[in-house]
């Protein structure tokens, strides 16, 4: 390599918040662990950077990727001028909150790294090497490597401040890795370029934040989400590409290792991660990534992955499948958001937990960091496989007792039954929504009854504005409105698990959410979760259908009003009650044993899905020996969701006010 970076003396530039004399000490028992970590890193650590992946001239290595397309995308860039990011485009966010039409633009050039670095490395022709230092030139010009809406009132765009984010981190260790494998490919201007640009606009920020203390606008060094891990991971895997001074590079290590008890803290006990599968992804994505890069930096000896709790952490995404290729989609996700599996097939290896239908994928070329960890030798690659083991999909159940969720399944094997993932949790979650009780429903390969998934992001989704969304606040969940309120957001929201009972014929869980909406006068609000198995015949395959009974008990100090809602993208249709079967007005009566009978008024009967996927839905609600009339209200979610498409709210309302109430929702498949 060319040359390393030097370690810069620096002033520590301190922010205008100063720290108490607390906060002092703190601080300084912290960096001397810190210290003394590193002092015991930079034993195993060569004397040469390097970070993951494998230099042009192993040739060998880099000959297996020839399959890939990677040649003819760097081809077609090669005729594809460089995205302009102009003033006017990067500051749109602050005049209207649009954070899409820059980071599309942003994304095209950028991505421009990674393809040429990827080309260059498997044809070794030269021919990729210019316009990669064109578009290295152009980046490293760019006023701001962070996004506008990361970027407060644009100050690092306008020269003022200088921190890190998400992405910027990001451009920095795919720099890192361009300079580590192409090496001196890569011209002595070009390579001093992004030497100077990672120091400035990283490497110095990230070093003064934490030796001084004064995180300031770095707050994820010691956050609980994913940006902890993500720009940890960047900002480590750059500087082990980057930087020949291995005490240096140590001490990032042992800070990184200090500060990913923080972000693992963000899990339950039980691995439960709040954020969604999506930001399982994204966040222990990069956990795994950052530990993999300090793995192999070190020789093995320093794995992150044996820090406690991780184990229960990297099987959240398979625990969170419902039926075959569906997942619950909690929080701030995407509806159809699935495990990684090349997460999924690194961790069944490293964990030897079995997943045989996982260690079966074939890793494709993607960004630097994430080629040069999954698609050469690894941690996980030198792991001996186990023999396959059942995945948790084939238990009749996923229970996250810590977070409160729980997932009933029907028997292995059957499609045509109903499955269910419930929600009990809080409402000061990460990536919250306010969606304490709701529920999804999974039948027959499709999702009728659903959390509505995420909303494309604005300005709005990231401030104190973010509630009114209709698809994050509790309107846009499958859970009551009492007295005209909608769920509270925060810390004082959390259901409370009062009793749960499980076996082979029948799941159920009753919770306590009457917090979760903060009214002095609701004495009591309690929801039953309940699917019952149909019976299996001697082959253990299931002879009839399941029901699921989903069951309010309500008490309020003095008369309101109560709805209830179920939330679905699919098809509906309103029936008459009296086309309903006997057999599901009978077990909607036998939940109340002093409901003589129904009425139309009295039951709200639904059909949701599509065509061979079709639930039928009764509604009903009763106080003591009386059937309560109901009326239906049907309306569209007129919010922008990550679905790209608008979900309807089936709303169910008690006409007449009510002090207690029990409301029954049956739903079977058709």
């Amino acid at each position: 390599m060319f040359r390393s970076l030097v370690f810069c003396c620096v002033s520590i530039i301190l922010f205008s918040a100063e720290l108490s004399g607390a906060d002092d000490a703190k601080v300084v028992l912290r960096n001397r662990k810190i210290e003394a970590r590193a002092g015991e890193v930079v034993l195993f650590l060569a004397k040469e950077p390097f970070c993951v992946g494998r230099r042009v001239g192993d040739r060998a290595a880099w000959g297996l990727l020839q399959k890939s397309n990677i040649i003819k995308d760097a081809e077609k860039l090669l005729n594809t001028p460089i995205p302009e990011l102009p003033e006017a485009l990067y500051k749109e966010y602050y005049r209207n909150g649009n954070r899409t039409n820059y980071q599309n633009v942003r994304s095209q050039k950028y991505r421009r790294i990674a393809v040429f670095v990827l080309a260059e490395c498997i044809e070794d022709k030269g021919r990729f090497i210019a316009p990669l230092e064109e578009t290295i030139r152009s980046i490293c010009a760019d006023p701001s490597w962070t996004l506008p809406a990361h970027d407060r009132n644009a100050e690092i765009y306008d020269g003022k401040a200088v921190y890190i984010d998400l992405v910027s981190s990001d451009t920095s260790v795919e720099l890192g890795l361009a300079v580590s494998w192409l090496g001196e490919k890569l011209s002595r201007g070009v390579r001093e370029l992004i030497y100077e640009n990672v120091e400035r606009r990283t490497l110095r920020p990230y070093e003064q934040a934490v030796k001084s203390g004064n995180i300031g606008r770095n707050w994820w060094i010691t956050g609980g989400n994913n940006w902890n891990s993500v720009c940890h991971a960047n900002v480590v895997g750059a500087v082990l590409a980057l930087v020949g001074d291995t005490s240096r590079r140590a001490w990032y290590i042992a800070a990184a290792e200090t500060f990913m008890q923080p972000f693992l803290n963000g899990f339950t006990e039980d691995g439960y991660c709040s954020e969604g599968i999506g930001y399982w992804n994204y966040g222990f994505g990069h956990f795994v990534d950052l530990s993999e890069m300090v793995h192999q930096a070190t020789g093995g000896k320093v794995d992150f992955l044996t820090m406690p709790k991780v184990k229960n952490c990297a099987l959240f995404g398979v625990r969170m499948e419902v039926v075959p290729g569906k997942f619950a989609a909690f929080a701030d996700c995407a509806i159809d958001a699935k495990p990684s599996p090349s997460l999924v097939k690194f961790l069944s290896r490293r964990f030897q937990f079995g997943f045989t239908d996982y260690e079966n994928y074939q890793d494709k070329l993607s960004n630097l960091k994430s080629t040069g960890i999954y698609c050469f030798p690894n941690s996980a690659t030198n792991t001996p496989p186990n023999r396959k083991q059942p995945t948790p999909l084939e238990d009749l159940r996923t229970e996250f007792p810590n977070a409160g969720v729980m997932i009933f399944r029907p028997r292995a094997g059957e499609t045509k039954q109903i499955a269910v993932a419930c929600k009990g949790g809080h409402n000061a979650e990460q990536h919250n929504h306010n969606d304490v009780g709701s529920f999804t429903v999974m039948f027959a390969g499709g999702m009728q009854i659903i959390d509505p998934g995420g909303e494309i992001y604005t300005q709005r989704t990231f401030s104190n504005k973010r509630y009114q969304s209709n698809l994050l606040n509790s309107f846009g969940h499958s859970v009551p409105v009492i007295n005209g309120q909608q769920q509270k957001s925060g810390n004082n929201t959390n259901a409370k698990i009062i009793a749960k009972m499980f076996s082979d014929k029948k799941d159920s869980c009753t919770i306590n959410y009457a917090a979760a909406y903060g009214l002095k006068e609701l004495k009591k609000l309690e929801r039953t979760f309940e699917l019952t198995r149909a019976d299996a015949d001697e082959a253990g395959r299931a002879g009839g259908t399941n029901v699921l009974t989903v069951t309010d008990e309500v008490e309020l100090e003095t008369a309101g009003s109560f709805e209830t809602a179920l939330i679905t993208y699919d098809s509906w249709d309103k029936k008459d009650v009296k086309n309903v079967d006997k057999d599901i007005k009978n077990d909607a009566k036998d939940s109340n044993d002093s409901a003589k009978d129904s009425n139309d008024d009295g039951a709200i009967n639904l059909t949701i899905g599509k065509e061979g996927q079709k639930l039928r839905v009764i509604v009903t609600a009763f106080v003591d020996d009386k059937i309560l009339p109901l009326r239906f209200e049907a309306s569209e979610i007129d919010e922008d969701a990550m679905a790209r498409k608008k979900p309807t709210r089936l709303a169910i309302k008690i006409i007449p006010k009510i002090t207690k109430a029990k409301i029954i929702t049956t739903i079977t498949p058709l």
